[in-house]
């Protein structure tokens, strides 16, 4: 698959505008076309109020985002160029995106994350989080702390489980491809000799998947999955961490533990989630 057009859900928060960024330094590297959107919803009580009332309301938040989506081009001079559709629909956010994803067609969603939090829903938004799991794209969720665009090591660590074929997992190999950049395969394990037949099996197959792409197999021993995982992002300059939401475990693993918070918080990169 190509990432020729990006979606981009802006509500013009210090996250988004960091997302933002992160995307337009994406598709001046990859020649792709954004699609901005933003999503506002009528306040409940508003909303009970007359039509005519909600009429002027509506009015009011067109004017508002019409006006704060000049101020961004104004702010970002090259989205003169880079933008192929900019779009203030009335949704929620989550129903907007849905819709956008199938109306335009898009290939790729860059979406920002919140801070540190103790919990999945918070650390990522609500929003996200519910689109990395319903999106059939991938998506890349870019922490607020990043602040430059580098995709060159990626760390995709997989419990071994579900590659039934090369189509499985071929947006990370089109990403890698399309980056020049190298897959660290991790594996964790609570002990080196109890890795199983069917790892060892697994590997092999991800080898041949592999092949034409710089890659590079880890196998851990550790209780801790997540901060094996952190620790590991630290000591090989890991920029980008990948994971399956749907057929991957190891997802549930990751964002069900208290230390999410240091592995994406702290490690301060950005996740492609995609689903086979």
């Amino acid at each position: 698959m190509t990432y020729s057009r990006i979606l981009v859900p802006i509500d013009y928060s210090d996250c988004a505008l960091n997302a933002l960024e992160y995307a337009i330094s994406f598709a001046k590297e990859t020649e792709a076309k954004l699609i901005l959107l933003h999503a506002y919803h009528i306040p409940v009580p508003a909303a009970e109020a007359t039509m005519s009332i909600n009429s002027h309301l509506v009015d009011d938040f067109i004017k508002e985002g019409d006006e704060k989506m000049k101020r961004l081009f104004e702010r970002y001079p090259e989205l003169d160029h880079l933008v192929e559709a900019q779009k203030n629909v009335m949704a929620f956010a989550t129903d907007a995106i849905t819709s956008e994803i199938n109306e335009s067609k898009v290939d790729l969603i860059i979406m920002g994350t919140h801070g540190a939090s103790n919990t999945f829903e918070e650390l990522v938004g609500s929003n996200t989080l519910h689109i990395i799991r319903k999106s059939n794209i991938p998506v890349l969720a870019v922490p607020n702390e990043v602040n430059r665009f580098t995709i060159k090591e990626i760390l995709f660590s997989y419990d071994y489980h579900s590659i039934d074929g090369k189509e499985i997992i071929q947006p990370l190999i089109d990403f890698a491809l399309l980056f020049g950049a190298q897959i660290h395969v991790l594996h964790i394990t609570d002990k080196l000799d109890r890795i199983h037949s069917g790892a060892i099996s697994e590997a092999k197959i991800l080898e041949q998947y592999l092949k034409d792409i710089p890659h590079q197999y880890h196998m851990l021993a550790g209780e801790h999955v997540e901060s094996e995982i952190l620790e590991y992002i630290k000591n090989h300059g890991i920029d980008t961490l990948a994971v399956m939401p749907r057929k991957h475990t190891m997802f549930e693993r990751l964002f069900q533990s208290s230390i999410t918070k240091q592995l994406v918080h702290h490690s301060k990169i950005p996740m492609l989630a995609f689903h086979s």
